[in-house]
């Protein structure tokens, strides 16, 4: 498995934000509660990241499902402070799908706990609204 794949992850998922130039600039990220479309969408979702002070619990582990498709378990710490010193821990899978014709990655989709994401309309009209809201918004909100 070529380690650039892991280390967008590990990247993205530390606090040291999205590699532009790995992407497409119509890569898409989608987890749960969101969908980001777009370069600027995705980089802004993973700056906005950085307040939540991501860490690693286990080092990200990359996993290689074809030529085009891998997924990257990942270990995460989120909020740890003092008032709460073991943070929000959670695990989920990233899943990394490339584009054959340059090698670029087009599509991020996060799995907590590597469930898969419901499909139905309103469930990916919902994630759309709140992408969309979210890259808006966190500019403004987190500086």
């Amino acid at each position: 498995l070529p380690p650039q794949r892991q280390a967008l992850a590990a990247a993205m998922y530390s606090g040291r934000g999205l590699d532009e130039q790995a992407c497409s600039p119509q890569v898409t990220f989608t987890d749960p509660v969101a969908r980001c479309s777009g370069r600027r969408e995705v980089s802004e979702a993973f700056r906005a990241l950085t307040f939540c002070r991501p860490e690693h619990v286990e080092a990200p582990r990359a996993n290689f499902i074809d030529d085009l498709t891998s997924t990257v378990d990942l270990h995460q710490r989120y909020f740890s402070c003092a008032l709460l010193p073991s943070g929000l821990v959670v695990r989920s899978t990233l899943l990394v799908r490339r584009r054959a014709a340059d090698g670029l990655v087009c599509e991020l989709e996060e799995r907590w706990n590597g469930a898969l994401l419901f499909g139905w309309v309103a469930f990916r009209w919902a994630r759309r609204v709140n992408g969309m809201l979210s890259s808006l918004l966190t500019p403004l909100l987190l500086r």
